[in-house]
C-alpha cells in the first residue's frame, strides 16, 4: 500500500513538471490529415470517461468541418456560431448531452465572413481555460492539419493526442505535427493513437517508425496510447449515427478505446489529487434535440 502511494506521488510530481499549464486538464486531439477517425475517437473517449464517473466537456474545434453533431444525430440549439456571431457567453452555449457529458458544438462556416477574427479565436481559448476548472477533463476535437489556431490550442493543452493510421503518409504527417509544434513552442510529449489498424502488429510497427523518427530528429517524445483495429461494426455505428449506445459500448472494438481511456483516466486521477470535486452542476443551455438527419 505504501509503495503504491509513493508511486502515485512520484507520478504526480513528474506530470506536474511536464505540464506546467495552469489548466492541466485540457486534452487536445489532433491529426496531420483528415480521415484518421479523430472525431469518433474523441466522442468514444468522452463516453468511456463519463461512464467512469468523470465530468467531461467535449468541444468541437474543427472550425471548417464541425461534425460532432452529425455523428451524434443532434440538431443543437446552441453552438460556437452563437458564441462568435451573437457574442453569447461560453457557458450559455454548452449543451448537456447527459449529466456528466457536456458538449460545445462546432462552428459552421458557410462563407468567408463567417470565419472568426484572430482576436475572437484567442478569446475562445482563454474562455476554455477558465471553463476547464469546472470539469475533470476538457477534450478539444481539433481540425486536421496545423494552422495557428490549432498550434495555440495544443499549447494550452497538457495532454496532446495525435490520431494517425498505419499508412506511411499518415505517419509522416503525424511526425510533421510534432515537429511543427516543437518549432512553434517547445519540445513536448505527444500520445499517439494508431487507428484503423489491420492488427496489433500493424499498429505497433508503424508507431515504432514514428517513435524512432521523433527520438532521432526532435527533442519531443512520442508515447503509444493505443492501437485500435479496423472495425466493420464501428463503421456501421458511425454510418447509422449510433455511437453512444449500449451495443457500441459492449462491442469487441470498444476494448481498444478502453485502453486509451484507462491511460487518460489515470492522468485525471493524478492531477485531481487534493482538488475539489467537479460533480457540482454546471449551468448549461440544456437544449438537446434529436435530429432525424441520416448521413
Amino acid at each position: 500500500m505504501i509503495t503504491g502511494q509513493l508511486k502515485r506521488i512520484i507520478e504526480l510530481q513528474s506530470l506536474q513538471q511536464e505540464s506546467p499549464n495552469e489548466s492541466n486538464n485540457i486534452c487536445a486531439v489532433v491529426s496531420g490529415k483528415g480521415g484518421t477517425g479523430k472525431t469518433v475517437f474523441s466522442i468514444l473517449l468522452s463516453d468511456i470517461l463519463v461512464n467512469k464517473e468523470r465530468k467531461v466537456l467535449l468541444i468541437d474545434l474543427d472550425l471548417n468541418l464541425a461534425n460532432i453533431h452529425f455523428l451524434l444525430n443532434e440538431t443543437p440549439d446552441k453552438s460556437l456560431n452563437n458564441y462568435f456571431n451573437q457574442h453569447e457567453e461560453i457557458e450559455n452555449i454548452i449543451t448537456e448531452y447527459s449529466e456528466n457529458l457536456h458538449i460545445i458544438y462546432g462552428l459552421n462556416c458557410y462563407s468567408i465572413s463567417d470565419i472568426p477574427f484572430k482576436s475572437s479565436l484567442d478569446k475562445l481559448l482563454k474562455d476554455i481555460q477558465s471553463l476547464s476548472k469546472k470539469y475533470d477533463l476538457v477534450i478539444l476535437d481539433l481540425g486536421a492539419g496545423l494552422g495557428e489556431f490549432t498550434l495555440k490550442a495544443l499549447k494550452i493543452s497538457a495532454l496532446k493526442i495525435i490520431l494517425t493510421v498505419p499508412e506511411a503518409t499518415s505517419v509522416m504527417d503525424a511526425y510533421a505535427v510534432i515537429k511543427m509544434f516543437e518549432n512553434y513552442d517547445k519540445p513536448a510529449e505527444f500520445r499517439v493513437a494508431m487507428n484503423r489498424c489491420l492488427d496489433k502488429s500493424d499498429g505497433n510497427e508503424s508507431f515504432l517508425k514514428l517513435s524512432k523518427a521523433v527520438s532521432s530528429f526532435l527533442k519531443s517524445s512520442a508515447k503509444l496510447l493505443a492501437v485500435i483495429n479496423e472495425s466493420k461494426e464501428l463503421r456501421q455505428a458511425v454510418a447509422g449515427q449510433e455511437l453512444l449506445n449500449d451495443e457500441v459500448r459492449t462491442a469487441k472494438f470498444a476494448s481498444d478505446f478502453m485502453m486509451a481511456a484507462e491511460e487518460i483516466d489515470k492522468y485525471i486521477h493524478l492531477t485531481n489529487i487534493n482538488q475539489p470535486s467537479k460533480s457540482a452542476s454546471v449551468r448549461t443551455a440544456k437544449n438537446i434535440s434529436k435530429s432525424t438527419l441520416i448521413l
